[in-house]
């Protein structure tokens, strides 16, 4: 993503744009992770988060090409192509999902380092890192049932709650 905020918000708003849900919860949980990494000091984090944080500006762009291919394949009525290309959308959800508890993990650890005038920072990098967690689950939650595979459901399902543990 290399646009200015305003224009990736303009971009969300307009109808028929693919940048949606997946895109937004990749912003959240990029914005929580950047929040945390100027709050910590240990450089190892600051590394891991930064390389979340990249990861996920990479995941906007990548959630609306995926979409625009699951869309394509539903209007070509081509249901071999819309699943394969569902599955490959719903990885970047789930990536989103892994690095969104990875920085809730981190703001919990960091919590008796940070100084109390910056807390309110934490808290916000938490809540924001949170809504990307729970923003992912629910669209794949909602790729899932579109899908209707239960074996495949029950992989990603494992996926997650191996995070979540």
């Amino acid at each position: 993503m290399r646009t200015s905020v305003e224009q990736f918000l303009e971009q969300v708003a307009q109808r028929g744009s693919w940048i949606g849900g997946g895109s937004v919860a990749a912003l959240g949980a990029a914005l929580a992770a950047a929040l945390l990494e100027k709050l910590v000091f240990q450089p190892p984090l600051r590394r891991r988060l930064q390389a979340v944080r990249r990861e996920c500006l990479s995941l906007i762009d990548q959630d609306a090409k995926m979409f625009a291919r699951v869309i394509d394949a539903t209007r070509g009525h081509r249901r071999a192509v819309f699943a394969q290309a569902l599955m490959k959308a719903t990885e970047i959800p789930c990536r989103v999902f892994e690095r969104a508890h990875a920085v809730q993990a981190a703001c919990r650890r960091a919590q008796r380092a940070i100084k109390p005038k910056f807390q309110s920072d934490l808290r916000c990098a938490l809540a924001m890192a949170k809504a990307a967690s729970d923003s992912s689950r629910a669209l794949i939650n909602t790729n899932l049932a579109w899908l209707g595979s239960p074996a495949y459901t029950r992989r990603i399902r494992r996926r997650l709650s191996s995070v979540s543990q």
